[in-house]
């Protein structure tokens, strides 16, 4: 799982990691896998079981509902912990508190699901309580990069914990399906036991490192003061437009994808699981080891431009066509997902003050939840407009495609204008 080659990274002037950091940074994200797997499997196949009941446009206020709560918890959780952390012990207590939330919210879910349950009301309240306890998490694990990883490694030390995220990513997509036709609960039970484990290794990897020290923000500012006093950087305030766009793209291809297969193309979702996503998990497990390597090596923008265009580009070929052929391109197109979703905090760190790691990293996962707040909700509402007329055939599932290709197509000018940036060229 290695960002890049030690022979490589000698070469380009960049020292290579050693095991010890190798091992550590592989504990430090090892969380990610967890959190990916379990938002992952309610985003897809929860809409699975109250389609029939909601219909689109509820299906992606509900899947959108992930985003509401990015949009203002990680920023009062990270900025609180700012004010009240002097070491990295302080940090636990977020930790353990926001995971035990997430891990009980879906057993919950799996035990509602394995009643019969399929009512969007009856899943409305397990859902706050989860995704409260998934965004909480992030911004304190987020704040544990800047204060335990020097900048030279923050690329490499970001596809460790992006490697880890895909490949939760893709067993929620590949297993889920198959789970689900094994038991409708299993898929939810899964990924809560692993959630819990993956939580249990980042605190192991901790333990040594406890008493480490962090800038503590004792300027006296609220959440919101240290938030837009972060934002006065054109640098970090285009990095997170950019996360909500990425985001925005990629919430609402988890809240439809399932149902364009199922629905749209007349497809079972074991299909879905065993041709489709194997392809995109493909794709994901290949960039994603290297994508931070990379970035060291030949810039954070030219990588992101590239993968923004290239993630886009394929999203519009499955709106007009389910031809075979289109499925070649699957692995490319997975493979700039993975680069945008494992890179972009590591640019972020090389911006940041020392004093506000928490704060940053709440910022961050505000813009990463305004995307998903809208993605699905957008994306929902152009499946029903065009589900009569311009993609009639799919039920107007098609759509969705473009509306994820529109999002990355604003995020590549973006990125671009920091061509110029020092911090991340």
């Amino acid at each position: 799982m290695s960002a890049m080659s030690d022979d490589a990274a000698t070469a380009t002037g960049v020292t290579p990691l050693t095991w010890p950091e190798r091992r550590f940074y592989l504990r430090l994200g090892t969380p990610a896998l967890g959190m990916a797997l379990v938002v992952t499997v309610v985003s897809t196949y929860l809409p699975v079981l109250v389609e029939q009941a909601s219909g689109p446009v509820l299906v992606g206020v509900l899947i959108g509902a992930e985003g509401f709560f990015g949009i203002f918890v990680p920023a009062i959780i990270g900025a609180w912990a700012d004010r009240t952390s002097t070491r990295v012990r302080d940090r636990v207590p977020f930790l353990l508190a926001c995971a035990a939330a997430v891990v009980v919210a879906m057993t919950t879910v799996g035990v509602v699901a394995a009643l019969g349950g399929r009512s969007f009301a009856v899943f409305v309240g397990v859902l706050v309580v989860l995704y409260a306890g998934y965004y909480g998490f992030l911004a304190p694990h987020w704040s544990l990069y800047p204060d335990l990883v020097p900048d030279e490694h923050s690329g490499r030390s970001r596809s460790f914990e992006g490697t880890l995220r895909v490949i939760g990513t893709g067993l929620a997509l590949v297993g889920g399906g198959l789970l689900l036709d094994v038991w409708v609960a299993l898929p939810f039970l899964a990924a809560a036991l692993v959630a819990a484990v993956c939580v249990g290794v980042l605190i192991t990897a901790l333990r040594s490192r406890f008493d480490e020290p962090v800038e503590r923000d004792e300027s006296g500012r609220s959440s919101w003061q240290a938030n837009v006093a972060l934002l006065r950087d054109r640098g970090i305030r285009t990095m997170c437009l950019c996360e909500g766009l990425w985001n925005f793209a990629l919430a609402a291809l988890r809240a439809f994808v399932v149902l364009f297969f199922t629905v749209g193309l007349d497809r079972s979702s074991t299909f879905v699981s065993t041709v489709i996503f194997p392809l995109v998990a493909i794709g994901i497990a290949v960039a994603a080891p290297f994508a931070g390597g990379v970035a060291d090596r030949h810039g954070y923008v030219r990588v992101l431009v590239a993968a923004s265009a290239i993630y886009a580009a394929g999203m519009v070929l499955p709106a007009f066509t389910a031809s075979a052929w289109v499925i070649v391109a699957i692995p490319l197109v997975a493979a700039g997902a993975a680069t945008v979703m494992t890179i972009p905090f590591a640019v972020l760190m090389r911006m940041l003050p020392a004093e506000g790691h928490g704060a940053a990293s709440g910022l961050f996962g505000f813009s990463r939840g305004l995307g998903s707040t809208l993605g699905p909700v957008v994306a929902g509402v152009v499946v029903v407009l065009t589900a009569d007329n311009v993609f009639e055939s799919t039920e107007g599932y098609a759509s969705m495609w473009l509306v994820c290709s529109a999002a990355l197509l604003l995020a590549v000018p973006l990125m671009w204008s920091l061509r110029d940036d020092e911090r991340v060229r």
